[in-house]
């Protein structure tokens, strides 16, 4: 798990699948490549979820990874 920084705004989905904007500057908290957050289909490796204000949100990998940098590892 990571927290990490977005450097621009990102689109992200909730567990719902709504469509939200992340706004630039957002600390993305307990960030994950692949499975691992609830309710998230177990079987692709290339998704990433993270939390951001209070819900988990989540997207396909490059959409997300190449827009934020890591502030912290844990």
């Amino acid at each position: 798990m990571q927290t990490r920084r977005a450097q621009a705004d990102l689109t992200a989905y909730t567990a719902e699948l709504n469509k939200r904007i992340i706004p630039a500057n957002a600390i993305l908290h307990d960030f994950r490549l692949g499975p691992g957050h609830e309710g998230l289909a177990q079987h692709n490796p290339d998704v990433v979820s993270f939390h951001y204000d209070g819900e988990v949100y989540f997207n396909v990998a490059h959409e997300i990874l190449g827009r934020t940098v890591a502030v912290k590892a844990a």
